[in-house]
């Protein structure tokens, strides 16, 4: 995607994620971004705005991070990890030693989470929520209140 220079006010509609739902949407580049009066949340951690702009880039979010993050989430999965689980694990493991920033973290978090979901269903959610805080920390990004 091509981004809009830094301070160029986007409409409508601009979207943007709390830092404790990012997992799921990780991409090559994360911003951070101000949102213009009259923000929702539409689903848990995303916002949706009338108008947004970029802020500045958030630099620690690179290829290294990536992998840190890809490896954080198999190990994790892998934790006590048998049957279902533990090939959902395999594959959170394998797509880990691959990943950068963008598209191949968020495959090694999403099979991580499955291996959760498998271990104890109705934890995938919870796992994504584990995972965009453990990013958060990383990155030095602060979750919201609730």
């Amino acid at each position: 995607m091509i981004w809009p220079k830094p301070g160029e006010w986007l409409a409508p509609d601009v979207h943007a994620l709390r830092p404790e739902a990012l997992a799921p949407w990780l991409a090559e580049e994360l911003w951070h971004v101000e949102l213009d009066d009259g923000a929702e949340e539409i689903v848990p951690g995303v916002l949706v705005a009338p108008r947004g702009r970029l802020v500045a880039r958030v630099e620690a979010w690179n290829d290294q991070v990536a992998r840190e993050f890809a490896s954080a989430c198999a190990e994790h999965a892998r934790e006590g990890a048998t049957g279902r689980a533990a090939e959902f694990a395999a594959d959170a493991t394998a797509a880990a030693e691959k990943a950068t920033a963008g598209p191949t973290a968020v495959l090694a978090g999403y099979m991580a989470a499955h291996a959760a979901e498998a271990k104890e269903p109705g934890t995938f959610a919870a796992e994504r929520r584990r995972q965009s805080l453990w990013l958060a920390e990383r990155l030095g990004l602060s979750p919201s209140a609730e």
